[in-house]
Order: C-alpha cells, then sequence, then structure tokens
C-alpha cells in the first residue's frame, strides 16, 4: 500500500507565501488515494452524522476506498439514501439511527455496528451541532446545553462504547473547528464544545498509542454544507449550490483568503489519514482551514 511519509506530510501541510496550500494538499492527498484506490478494502469504518453533508462524503470516500461503513445519524430516509449508494460500490453497509447523545442509545447503536460488521478499524465522529447564537446573557439554557451534549458528549459515548472492539492499528477522527481555539462572541456553546473535542482528542491519543491506534482531528474549515442555509428552507442546498452562490463573495465574517469547499474535499483528508501506516501522525490536527487559529 503506498502512503504519504510524513516527511511529504509536512511538506504538502506546509505554509507558502501566496500558494493555495489547500488545494495543494488536497491534489496530493487524492493523488496518492487514487495510486491505490482501494486502500481500505477488509477494513470496517463508523461515520456519525453520516446522513448527509461532510460525514455522508467521508462515508462514501471510505466505501469508495474499499471499506465496509457504519452510518449513524438521525435522519432515517437520509440514511437510507447514504446506504443505498454505499452498497452501490459492493461494499457492506450497516445503518443506525440513533441519537448520539443519549447514553443508552448510543451503546446500544455501537453494539449492533458490532455486531453487524465486526470490530472496527476507523471511527470518524462527525455528528454535530450549533443550535444556540447570541450572547451568554441572552441564551437558552436548554439549546445551549444540547449542542455540548450531542457535540462532545456523543463524541466521547460512541468513542467509549466502540474502543473496546477496535483494531490494533486502528484510526480515530474527530471533527473539531478553529472555533474550538479561540474565543469568539456570540457563539459560546459551539466554540465551547469543539474546544472540548480538540482536548478530548490528544486525551485520547495519550491513552491509546500503546495499542497503536492513533488519533487526530480535523479542521475543515468553512464547507458547502446546509449550514449556510440562512434562510431556513425546506428544501437543503446541495454543495454546488452553496459553492454558486457564494462563488463571489464569501458570507460576512469570513476572511478574504478563505475558501468553501466542497465535502468531498474534508472526505479526501479523511481517507487520507484514514489510510496511514501505524506510528504516524496522533494527538494532531489537521487543518483545511486558510487561515491561522
Amino acid at each position: 500500500m503506498e502512503v504519504a511519509t510524513p516527511a511529504e506530510a509536512r511538506e504538502v501541510l506546509r505554509l507558502k507565501g501566496g500558494d493555495n496550500v489547500g488545494i495543494q494538499a488536497l491534489t496530493t492527498m487524492k493523488e496518492k488515494n487514487m495510486s491505490n484506490p482501494k486502500q481500505l478494502a477488509g477494513k470496517t469504518a463508523v461515520v456519525t452524522g453520516a446522513g448527509r453533508g461532510i460525514g455522508r462524503a467521508i462515508a462514501l470516500g471510505f466505501a469508495r476506498a474499499g471499506a465496509d461503513v457504519a452510518i449513524l445519524a438521525r435522519t432515517e430516509s437520509e440514511l437510507l439514501e447514504v446506504a443505498g449508494e454505499i452498497k452501490a460500490q459492493g461494499v457492506r453497509c450497516h445503518m443506525g439511527q440513533v441519537d448520539l447523545a443519549d447514553p443508552e442509545a448510543a451503546e446500544r447503536a455501537c453494539a449492533e455496528v458490532v455486531a453487524g460488521l465486526g470490530n472496527v478499524d476507523i471511527l470518524v465522529n462527525n455528528a454535530g451541532v450549533d443550535l444556540e447564537l447570541g450572547q451568554v446573557a441572552d441564551s437558552d439554557p436548554e439549546m445551549w446545553w444540547r449542542t455540548v451534549e450531542i457535540n462532545v458528549r456523543g463524541t466521547y459515548l460512541v468513542t467509549r462504547f466502540l474502543l473496546e472492539h477496535f483494531n490494533e492499528g486502528g484510526k480515530i477522527i474527530n471533527m473539531s473547528s478553529g472555533m474550538g481555539l479561540r474565543a469568539a462572541a456570540q457563539q459560546s456553546c459551539y466554540t465551547v464544545s469543539k474546544a472540548g473535542v480538540h482536548i478530548f482528542t490528544e486525551c485520547l491519543a495519550n491513552e491509546l498509542w500503546p495499542r497503536k491506534i492513533d488519533v487526530n482531528n480535523v479542521i475543515p474549515g468553512p464547507v458547502a454544507t446546509d449550514i449556510f442555509n440562512r434562510e431556513r428552507r425546506p428544501e437543503r442546498y446541495t454543495p454546488e449550490e452553496v459553492l454558486e452562490k457564494f462563488k463571489d463573495e464569501l458570507p460576512p465574517g469570513f476572511p478574504p483568503q478563505e475558501r468553501i469547499k466542497h465535502p468531498d474535499e474534508v472526505a479526501e483528508l479523511a481517507v487520507f489519514i484514514a489510510s496511514q501506516p501505524v506510528g504516524g501522525s496522533t494527538g494532531q490536527t489537521f487543518s483545511l482551514a486558510r487561515r491561522p487559529f
């Protein structure tokens, strides 16, 4: 299996003045992935929040790379659609409709994954929400805490219940955010929750290296998902619609050097990380954002 060496990965991700580092990195990772398109054959992956957006793209990316994939999310109709696309790749798929912030439901869902697909090689904790915007003084305590429950507790619960069924040499990828590395007004619940995910990743990396399990964060930066549905219209934006909408001007709040990415670009990074040899990066953050945090 041909994979990038740590030195190659560092070179790809190194900041070069004026260059579009995100595109360069993704191009190199895609070339590495394409050199062995079934590099995850024989592996079993679990992806949370896999009904749409980044989670869906990662689940499909793993399937195209040959992995059997378990998908967990809250909406059955979305799961059914993604499951059909995964099976079309000639791999096995298990789907579970679940509220991952519920300990009993999360434990049951994880047990069903193992019963259906066996032990796990790859886990992507992608499920996340941002339910409460505004100042703390005006916030809804229930929505504030619900964000933390899903983003932090959900990540913890799925990891906790799958760890005893993890194969040596496994990979855990936690979907973090640059918001978890700096304070932000009006978004305290999301910022706090992603800070929790970030440090949880580092704790896990320190605990799991003796088992040869690598744990890393991914900061995707802005991605063309339904988060840009500010009008809250019933039908969801496709990634292509989001990219078209903001092709000439970024949404307010984004620095001019930033770039909205297609979810498939994040999937390329996830496949790249998941296919690294034992003893690669752990406790690290892979960022596709185009600004420092």
